[in-house]
């Protein structure tokens, strides 16, 4: 059986004697690290992560506290527990201490049951810790593959009824991915298109046309142009998908409900051990809002609703654009597809009226990707 491995410990003090203490009590027992000044802990601790720090906080040039704070801004403390060292009692020092990050004290001259006491302590609550995040890390990627099979079932629902739409389906995605990805690096999107918020956009943006289950075979397989009646019974896919998944969030609401005991005993320990706990039902509000808003307008002239401008929510007219490039650049029974170059110059010409003025100049300015995508997809 190997041998377990030890915990590492960077040991900070600019006494000798301290470090020379600290080695001869801990040095058995776990992997350590000394350092004697807080200079030579911040070079280390910018390359390493220790599983704890026993940090002396009255030190020349750079004292403990100084030590603290960069850690706490590179956030640092949150992977790793920090003792302080002190020979003092001042509640200020100590309150500032743990507003920065720092877990417990350990007095000077020291004591050799309590030190240790501590530092296990510590070390265990930090592997209590990591395992928690680890639960926590399993159930989001449980909900993602939920979410995944989802989407995919759903979307294969439609392409079923109509290969169209599914063709359509699909390329609506490729291109969707394509204009977030240059949309977060704008900074008026920056911000709001983080990581999370983008993957729920990519996995809700196949359903958006999850309405059309609803619509009847003579309307949805229709080898001609609509005529008005069908067209108007067409529109009511939007609406169709919005109920969809305002009725399966509203179940989850109420799943919710009548577990709200265990699911606050969840939400505090995350909120106590500073863990962000992922939203399962942010991505239900996404599915809904493209499902419903897709086919809105920026001058209010959409459906189903007519609103307009930035009442319309970001997700509906990001993908509003890219739903349109990929119809009028796909062949249908009843028109044959249109050129990038005619694509493109019918969603400028709608700049401002059909579409969000930003948000299609910056389409625009991906003229070349967007056709390179296009490209690779009919070969």
């Amino acid at each position: 059986m190997p041998d377990k491995i030890k915990k590492h410990i960077l040991v900070v003090d600019d006494v000798p004697a301290n470090l020379k203490y600290a080695e001869q009590l801990l040095g058995n027992t776990y992997k350590l690290t000394l350092a004697s000044s807080g200079m030579q802990a911040l070079k280390f601790l910018r390359k390493n992560t220790p599983d704890l720090t026993l940090l002396d906080i009255n030190m020349p040039e750079i004292d403990g506290c100084m030590v603290l704070k960069e850690l706490k801004e590179t956030g640092q403390t949150e992977k790793m527990p920090v003792i302080i060292l002190t020979s003092e009692v001042d509640t200020d020092v100590e309150l500032k201490c743990l507003a920065l990050g720092a877990v417990d004290f350990i007095r000077k001259p020291f004591v050799t049951e309590i030190m240790l006491s501590r530092i296990e302590t510590q070390l265990e609550l930090s592997a209590y810790r990591n395992r928690l995040e680890h639960l926590v890390a399993e159930k989001t990627a449980v909900i993602g593959r939920l979410q995944d099979v989802m989407s995919t079932c759903f979307a294969e629902l439609v392409e079923s009824r109509d290969g169209t739409t599914g063709g359509h389906i699909k390329n609506t995605t490729m291109y969707f991915a394509l204009f977030l990805d240059e949309l977060s690096r704008h900074e008026e999107y920056r911000d709001i298109l983080t990581h999370e918020y983008k993957r729920d956009l990519v996995r809700a943006a196949p359903l958006h046309d999850i309405g059309k289950i609803g619509i009847n075979d003579s309307v949805l397989r229709k080898e001609s142009a609509l005529d008005k009646e069908e067209f108007e019974h067409m529109k009511t896919h939007a609406k169709i998908g919005g109920d969809t998944f305002q009725n399966i969030f509203n179940s989850v609401e109420e799943i919710r409900h009548h577990s709200q005991i265990g699911a606050n005993a969840f939400e505090k320990i995350c909120d106590e051990m500073n863990i962000e706990e992922s939203s399962d039902t942010a991505f239900l509000h996404i599915a809904r809002d493209m499902a419903l808003y897709h086919h809105e307008r920026w001058n209010g002239t959409g459906y189903p609703t007519g609103i307009s401008g930035e009442d319309i929510p970001l997700c509906a007219r990001i993908l509003s654009i890219v739903d349109v490039y990929d119809a009028l650049t796909s062949k249908r029974s009843y028109k044959e597809a249109f050129s990038h170059e005619k694509a493109m110059e019918i969603i400028i010409e709608d700049r401002g009226i059909f579409f969000d003025p930003t948000l299609t100049d910056i389409f625009v300015s991906i003229s070349d990707k967007i056709k390179a995508c296009l490209l690779s997809k009919e070969h």
